[in-house]
């Protein structure tokens, strides 16, 4: 188990958030972390209560599962997601 720090943005606000996260943590559990700590820190929803949320790595260009961890997606440290 190994914390990575990842960039994190959000096209909807226009702004990039950095987190730490354990690197064997599903990408859906991870996201619904980050929805509400990104929530919380704006003070209002910034995802507008939309279920369908996708997660996308700018280094492997494409869509991430929900299931796969970070290790197994292929996500290091200093990686750069967009939540769309």
């Amino acid at each position: 188990m190994s914390k990575i720090s990842i960039e994190v943005n959000i096209p909807g606000n226009a702004k990039t958030y950095e987190f730490q996260v354990d690197d064997r943590m599903k990408i859906g559990i991870a996201k619904k972390q980050i929805m509400s700590a990104i929530t919380e820190s704006e003070g209002y929803d910034v995802f507008n209560g939309t279920k369908d949320i996708a997660v996308c790595s700018v280094e492997l260009e494409g869509l991430i599962e929900d299931g796969e961890s970070f290790h197994t997606a292929g996500i290091r440290n200093g990686s750069r997601l967009v939540i769309v």
